[in-house]
Protein backbone atom coordinates (compact mmCIF):
# COMPACT_ATOMS: atom_id res chain seq x y z
CA UNK A 1 0.00 0.00 0.00
CA UNK A 2 2.77 2.48 0.90
CA UNK A 3 4.85 1.53 -1.95
CA UNK A 4 1.83 2.38 -4.13
CA UNK A 5 1.04 5.77 -2.35
CA UNK A 6 5.14 6.57 -2.96
CA UNK A 7 4.59 5.71 -6.72
CA UNK A 8 1.76 7.54 -7.19
CA UNK A 9 3.28 10.57 -5.57
CA UNK A 10 6.59 10.21 -7.72
CA UNK A 11 5.04 9.77 -11.12
CA UNK A 12 2.86 12.59 -10.03
CA UNK A 13 5.69 14.92 -9.61
CA UNK A 14 7.25 13.85 -12.91
CA UNK A 15 4.09 14.61 -14.59
CA UNK A 16 3.71 17.61 -13.25
CA UNK A 17 0.11 17.36 -12.06
CA UNK A 18 -1.83 19.59 -10.03
CA UNK A 19 -1.18 19.55 -6.80
CA UNK A 20 -5.20 19.47 -5.75
CA UNK A 21 -5.31 16.30 -8.00
CA UNK A 22 -2.57 14.42 -6.38
CA UNK A 23 -3.94 15.13 -2.94
CA UNK A 24 -7.79 14.07 -3.92
CA UNK A 25 -6.79 10.97 -5.85
CA UNK A 26 -4.50 10.22 -2.51
CA UNK A 27 -7.38 10.89 -0.58
CA UNK A 28 -9.38 8.54 -2.65
CA UNK A 29 -6.89 5.83 -2.55
CA UNK A 30 -6.34 5.85 1.01
CA UNK A 31 -10.36 5.64 1.87
CA UNK A 32 -10.54 2.62 -0.74
CA UNK A 33 -8.06 1.16 1.11
CA UNK A 34 -9.81 1.32 4.75
CA UNK A 35 -6.66 3.90 5.76
CA UNK A 36 -8.02 6.58 8.03
CA UNK A 37 -6.96 9.96 7.39
CA UNK A 38 -5.20 11.88 9.23
CA UNK A 39 -2.26 9.34 8.48
CA UNK A 40 0.67 9.33 10.21
CA UNK A 41 2.17 6.79 8.34
CA UNK A 42 1.73 8.99 5.10
CA UNK A 43 3.16 11.86 6.88
CA UNK A 44 6.08 9.88 7.55
CA UNK A 45 6.39 9.08 4.39
CA UNK A 46 5.64 11.94 2.29
CA UNK A 47 8.82 13.78 4.75
CA UNK A 48 10.74 11.12 4.09
CA UNK A 49 10.03 11.46 0.30
CA UNK A 50 11.28 15.39 0.52
CA UNK A 51 14.41 15.07 2.96
CA UNK A 52 16.37 15.00 0.93
CA UNK A 53 16.40 13.26 -2.20
CA UNK A 54 12.83 15.23 -3.54
CA UNK A 55 13.86 19.06 -2.16
CA UNK A 56 11.66 20.48 -4.90
CA UNK A 57 9.03 22.91 -4.79
CA UNK A 58 6.15 20.44 -6.58
CA UNK A 59 6.94 17.96 -3.62
CA UNK A 60 6.38 20.82 -0.75
CA UNK A 61 2.91 21.49 -2.84
CA UNK A 62 1.74 18.04 -2.84
CA UNK A 63 2.58 18.75 1.48
CA UNK A 64 1.13 21.71 1.83
CA UNK A 65 -2.52 20.34 0.13
CA UNK A 66 -2.03 17.01 2.10
CA UNK A 67 -1.97 19.02 5.15
CA UNK A 68 -4.79 21.14 4.16
CA UNK A 69 -7.67 18.79 3.60
CA UNK A 70 -6.24 16.72 6.42
CA UNK A 71 -4.58 13.98 4.55
CA UNK A 72 -1.64 13.68 7.14
CA UNK A 73 -2.17 15.20 10.70
CA UNK A 74 -0.41 19.06 10.89
CA UNK A 75 1.05 18.58 14.35
CA UNK A 76 3.09 15.07 13.31
CA UNK A 77 3.79 17.08 9.55
CA UNK A 78 5.70 19.40 11.77
CA UNK A 79 7.50 17.42 13.81
CA UNK A 80 8.89 15.78 11.67
CA UNK A 81 9.53 18.33 9.44
CA UNK A 82 11.06 20.52 12.60
CA UNK A 83 13.59 17.09 13.04
CA UNK A 84 14.90 16.90 9.48
CA UNK A 85 14.97 21.08 8.46
CA UNK A 86 16.19 22.78 11.36
CA UNK A 87 19.41 21.29 11.59
CA UNK A 88 19.82 21.87 7.84
CA UNK A 89 18.86 25.27 7.45
CA UNK A 90 22.26 26.40 6.62
CA UNK A 91 22.50 23.58 4.01
CA UNK A 92 18.78 24.38 2.81
CA UNK A 93 17.69 27.91 3.92
CA UNK A 94 15.29 27.09 0.69
CA UNK A 95 13.28 24.36 2.84
CA UNK A 96 13.86 25.84 5.81
CA UNK A 97 11.91 28.74 4.32
CA UNK A 98 9.05 26.44 2.99
CA UNK A 99 9.06 25.04 6.36
CA UNK A 100 8.64 28.21 8.30
CA UNK A 101 5.64 29.16 5.81
CA UNK A 102 3.97 25.72 6.37
CA UNK A 103 4.42 26.61 10.57
CA UNK A 104 3.12 30.46 9.93
CA UNK A 105 -0.50 28.28 8.30
CA UNK A 106 -0.65 25.74 10.50
CA UNK A 107 0.87 26.13 13.91
CA UNK A 108 -1.80 28.70 15.11
CA UNK A 109 -4.40 26.21 14.31
CA UNK A 110 -2.64 23.62 16.04
CA UNK A 111 -2.31 25.91 19.22
CA UNK A 112 -6.49 25.62 19.53
CA UNK A 113 -6.20 21.83 19.21
CA UNK A 114 -4.01 21.51 21.92
CA UNK A 115 -6.95 22.34 24.64
CA UNK A 116 -9.12 20.46 21.83
CA UNK A 117 -10.96 17.12 22.67
CA UNK A 118 -8.82 15.19 19.94
CA UNK A 119 -5.68 16.64 21.44
CA UNK A 120 -4.77 13.38 23.62
CA UNK A 121 -6.05 11.23 20.72
CA UNK A 122 -4.32 12.77 18.09
CA UNK A 123 -1.09 12.44 20.37
CA UNK A 124 -1.37 8.88 21.48
CA UNK A 125 -1.67 7.88 17.71
CA UNK A 126 1.15 9.43 16.55
CA UNK A 127 2.77 8.13 19.86
CA UNK A 128 1.56 4.44 18.98
CA UNK A 129 2.89 4.90 15.52
CA UNK A 130 6.09 6.90 16.34
CA UNK A 131 6.89 6.88 19.88
CA UNK A 132 7.36 11.02 19.39
CA UNK A 133 5.23 12.65 21.98
CA UNK A 134 7.82 12.61 24.64
CA UNK A 135 9.75 14.80 21.84
CA UNK A 136 7.54 16.25 19.58
CA UNK A 137 4.83 18.17 21.30
CA UNK A 138 3.34 21.30 19.95
CA UNK A 139 5.43 22.93 22.59
CA UNK A 140 8.40 20.77 21.46
CA UNK A 141 8.29 22.56 18.45
CA UNK A 142 7.89 26.10 19.51
CA UNK A 143 11.67 25.68 21.71
CA UNK A 144 13.49 24.02 18.69
CA UNK A 145 12.91 26.87 16.72
CA UNK A 146 13.32 29.22 19.72
CA UNK A 147 16.98 27.25 20.05
CA UNK A 148 17.59 27.05 16.65
CA UNK A 149 17.41 30.99 16.57
CA UNK A 150 19.06 31.35 19.56
CA UNK A 151 22.14 29.45 17.90
CA UNK A 152 21.89 31.41 14.74
CA UNK A 153 22.88 34.75 16.31
CA UNK A 154 25.28 32.88 18.49
CA UNK A 155 22.95 33.40 21.52
CA UNK A 156 23.09 29.86 22.72
CA UNK A 157 25.79 29.90 24.77
CA UNK A 158 23.84 33.06 26.96
CA UNK A 159 21.39 30.06 28.10
CA UNK A 160 22.23 28.45 31.36
CA UNK A 161 21.40 25.30 29.85
CA UNK A 162 23.62 25.89 26.57
CA UNK A 163 22.95 21.29 25.30
CA UNK A 164 19.85 21.92 23.64
CA UNK A 165 17.35 18.74 23.60
CA UNK A 166 17.40 18.98 19.85
CA UNK A 167 19.79 18.48 17.21
CA UNK A 168 19.64 22.44 15.83
CA UNK A 169 23.23 23.23 15.29
CA UNK A 170 23.26 24.62 11.74
CA UNK A 171 24.70 21.92 9.27
CA UNK A 172 27.29 24.32 6.67
CA UNK A 173 26.42 24.13 2.95
CA UNK A 174 29.41 22.11 1.28
CA UNK A 175 30.09 23.88 -1.66
CA UNK A 176 32.79 21.74 -2.58
CA UNK A 177 29.81 19.05 -3.35
CA UNK A 178 27.55 21.52 -5.46
CA UNK A 179 29.70 22.66 -8.07
CA UNK A 180 26.62 24.54 -9.96
CA UNK A 181 27.16 27.61 -7.20
CA UNK A 182 28.60 30.35 -8.40
CA UNK A 183 29.22 33.41 -6.24
CA UNK A 184 25.66 34.93 -6.17
CA UNK A 185 24.44 31.60 -5.55
CA UNK A 186 26.26 31.39 -2.29
CA UNK A 187 25.33 34.83 -1.79
CA UNK A 188 21.76 34.33 -1.91
CA UNK A 189 21.57 31.17 -0.11
CA UNK A 190 23.55 32.99 2.54
CA UNK A 191 20.75 35.99 2.31
CA UNK A 192 18.24 33.73 2.48
CA UNK A 193 19.47 31.84 5.82
CA UNK A 194 19.92 35.81 7.25
CA UNK A 195 16.23 36.52 5.98
CA UNK A 196 15.14 33.01 7.96
CA UNK A 197 16.48 33.79 11.22
CA UNK A 198 14.36 36.45 10.93
CA UNK A 199 10.94 35.26 9.89
CA UNK A 200 11.45 32.45 12.83
CA UNK A 201 11.91 35.42 15.58
CA UNK A 202 8.37 36.93 13.87
CA UNK A 203 7.12 33.22 14.17
CA UNK A 204 8.11 33.03 18.03
CA UNK A 205 6.85 36.07 18.75
CA UNK A 206 3.40 35.67 17.08
CA UNK A 207 3.57 32.31 18.96
CA UNK A 208 3.81 34.41 22.33
CA UNK A 209 1.68 36.55 21.52
CA UNK A 210 -1.07 33.73 20.78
Amino acid sequence: MWDRVLEMTKSAQNKGVDPLMWSLELSSTLLSAGVSMPSTKVAELLVSHICWDNNVPIAWKFLEKALSIRVVPPMLVLALLSNRVIQSRRSHPAAYRLYLELLKRHIFPLASEVNGPNYHKIMESIDDTLHLNQIFGFESIVWELLHASLDDENLLELVPEKKSLWPIKSLDMDIDDHNSYGENKIDYHQGLYKMNTITAIEIIGEIFRN
